[in-house]
């Protein structure tokens, strides 16, 4: 199951990377850019924080802890001097900076403590039962034992820290990118679990199988068998990533084969190889190997070793919280035919890597490893059931339930949603309830562990039915010690110590030689078959995500393309639309000035209507003002001919017809002179004139209010 989730990882080389280096899913891409500012303003702000704190503490401790950090100094400096032979040993350790000793001092007491009180717990115990996790599991008075005397053992360390809860609210903010690898060196307790020397003859292969306990032949087996795993795995880890390289890869293999060396019971597991990544990327060699050391022996003890059976206590513990807090979810998973299991189980064994974005990642680690214990799990998989538990009730076929929620998982791109809604809605959810249910459903994992064994068992019986029935009940007794062999490594085979079967002693050894080989075999065959059948059912799945993903990214695209179109044909319609109003516009501007223009002449043309009026009037006053001149002027011309003739009665005299004539012209010539003098015939003259000018004018201006 881990395996189906850490290959998806290969197909992201070619993409975006984050400020981590780590490539971002390309459904992701724009997404990750929108939090990109965010991201940073966080990381800004947390870095705020945590410089004031580590400077108040540093301030504090300067008083208090100069001899300490005296004493520690001097020491630090004996070991770096011991260990300045090699200068590789300089190059792959270092110590964290000095304003981080207060907090590493404080988690490297807590390690201490554990390992002491691990110590005193199995000085009457042999070495045996400190490998073997079965037994130590198995025995509740020393579960209890240390988990009560070590909460005994360091209560008064959590309360002579009164900056504990400050430190707490830090973490669950967030650590900053430059300080993340020497705060998780110290979370872990690095310094407090180094031995000198210890990592390089772990790489010294001739040391190692010198000082090895176990049998000549199972470490090689073993060894050839883990070595061929890392070196597939290797190109899996983070592929593309600038910071492994070739010698980032040579550095994660002699780290994996030193844990595989130094733990040979649980030896390499995938998921290891990214763990152990991740360390390189944020501390050197050695503090990482001694960082995987704890998380994997310490936080995550019995989670990878060959039987995982805290692995499968866990599920158990998760599915009853799941079923507690989400009752309608689980229904509809039962119905679904879904096991939580499913779904969580890669959560849980890859502790949540290439299931959520790095930034979510990151942060739920520094929160896990700062507490200890895997409690973080356990409320970060319940804040994701929360998140995203509406949208899984939605869906109706099994498949769908578990792709939705794992691409819905693989969006959670808000951290600091998930870990407060982790942190502060599940607070209820702590290391002591944990413990109730662990020590509930252990049994019951046991139980079918057992039940496992009994095939076996069974099996190995009927090989054994082929021997004979003289040599049967020795076999058996053999077969019982040869399965303490296999598993301890601690003693040889010693025959048969009866006097009486000291002839036949030799020839059944062989003969159980030849079982013991032959069921190995058997056994070794089972697991590899069972190993390909795994892997082949999680290819087989990866084949069909992928091709799930290929129809989805062709839908996609045609959309995408469809949208293309359909976003080209609604921009040619606002360009024409844009046309269109512009020639309304222009029409309508050319209307509003062909108005201004109408009443502009109507204006003008009922002024020119009012001139012509004003002018008929003059007109018409001053023709009949010249009809009264001209009755004027005949009435005095009556008047005047009636004046002459009786002037001309009274003077008349007998003349001659010559002088007759001349009065008669000269009578005329007064007439005119007269008639020109009072009536003035000059101003009647003068009056026609400007009588033809007004009618010239008048005509002009009808022939212009005509055009």
């Amino acid at each position: 199951m881990i395996e189906s989730s850490m290959n998806l990882s290969c197909f992201w080389y070619c993409l975006d990377r984050d400020a981590y280096g780590f490539a971002v899913r390309p459904q992701h891409v724009q997404r990750y850019r929108e939090y990109s500012r965010i991201y940073k303003e966080e990381e800004e702000e947390r870095s705020d924080r945590w410089k004031d704190f580590l400077q108040r503490q540093s301030e504090s401790a300067q008083l208090s802890d100069t001899g300490l950090h005296t004493e520690e100094n001097n020491a630090t400096n004996g070991d770096e001097s011991s260990n300045k032979k090699p200068d590789q040993n300089e190059q792959i350790w270092s110590h964290i900076r000095p304003s981080l000793r207060v907090i590493e001092d404080m988690m490297n007491a807590r390690v201490r403590k554990k390992i002491d009180l691990v110590k005193a717990c199995n000085e009457e115990d042999s070495e045996e039962e400190f490998y073997d996790l079965e037994r130590s599991e198995s025995d509740p008075a020393q579960n209890v034992l240390s988990s009560d005397g070590l909460n005994n053992r360091t209560a008064y360390i959590e309360s002579s820290v009164p900056w504990k809860e400050e430190l707490e609210c830090l973490v669950q903010g967030g650590v900053p990118m430059a300080l993340r690898g020497e705060l998780w060196q110290a979370f872990v307790g690095v310094k407090a679990r180094h031995i000198p020397k210890y990592y390089q003859n772990l790489l010294d292969s001739d040391t190692n199988n010198d000082n090895s306990k176990t049998s000549t032949t199972t470490p090689v087996c073993l060894s050839e068998k883990w070595k061929g795993q890392i070196e597939k795995d290797l190109p899996r880890t983070f592929p593309g990533h600038p910071a492994l390289d070739g010698d980032g890869r040579n550095a994660l293999r002699r780290l994996l084969t030193a844990y595989a060396r130094h733990n040979p019971l649980v030896g390499y597991c995938q998921a290891m190889n990214f763990f152990a990544g991740l360390l390189l990327l944020l501390m050197p060699e050695e503090n990482a190997f001694w960082a995987l050391l704890g998380i994997l022996d310490d936080y995550f003890e019995g989670y990878y070793s060959e039987e995982m059976i805290e692995s499968q206590v866990d599920q158990l513990v998760f599915e009853e919280l799941v079923r507690e807090r989400f009752p309608k979810l689980v229904n509809h998973l039962d119905y679904l035919g879904v096991q939580v299991a499913w779904v969580s189980g890669p959560w849980f064994l890859s502790i949540f890597m290439n299931m959520l974005p790095w930034e979510s990642v990151l942060r739920v680690w520094d929160v896990l490893l700062f507490h200890g214990n895997r409690v973080m799990l356990f409320r970060t998989a319940l804040a994701l059931m929360e998140l995203y538990g509406p949208a899984l009730v939605t869906t109706k076929d099994a498949g769908d339930a578990i792709t939705l929620l794992q691409s819905l998982a693989g969006s959670t791109f808000d951290s600091s949603q998930l870990v407060l809604t982790a942190c502060m809605g599940y607070h209820n959810v702590n290391e002591s309830r944990l413990k109730v249910l662990r020590n509930k459903h252990r049994p019951t994992v046991k139980a079918a562990l057992e039940e496992r064994l009994k095939g076996l068992r069974m099996l190995c019986g009927s090989k054994e039915d082929k021997v004979d029935h003289t040599g049967e009940k020795m076999s058996n007794g053999e077969l019982s010690r040869m399965n303490s062999e296999s598993s301890n490594g601690d003693e040889p085979y010693l025959g048969v110590s009866t006097d009486a079967e000291i002839d036949s002693a030799s020839d059944l050894q062989e003969q159980i030689l030849c079982l013991k080989n032959e069921l190995c075999l058997v056994l070794e065959e089972k697991r590899s078959s069972t190993l390909r059948a795994e892997e082949l059912e999680i290819a087989l799945m990866e084949m069909v995500k992928q091709d799930n993903r290929r129809q989805l990214s062709a839908k996609v695209e045609q959309l995408e393309r469809d949208v293309a179109e359909l976003q080209q044909a609604l921009a040619c319609k606002q360009e024409q639309e844009n046309a269109m109003l512009q020639v309304l516009m222009r029409v309508e501007q050319e209307q509003r000035a062909t108005e201004d223009a109408r009443v502009y002449a109507e204006q003008d043309a009922a002024a020119q209507r009012y001139a012509v009026n004003m002018l008929q009037e003059k007109y018409e006053a001053a023709t009949s003002s010249l009809a009264e001149m001209e009755e004027r002027l005949v009435m005095a011309e009556s008047m005047l001919e009636a004046t002459l003739q009786y002037q001309s009665g009274q003077h008349k005299a007998p003349s001659s017809p010559r002088t007759n004539q001349e009065p008669l012209q000269d009578t005329r010539a007064r007439k005119v002179s007269l008639l020109s003098r009072p009536f003035g015939l000059g101003w009647l003259d003068k009056n026609k004139e400007k009588l033809a000018e007004d009618t010239n004018g008048h005509q002009m201006g009808e022939v212009s209010l005509g055009l």
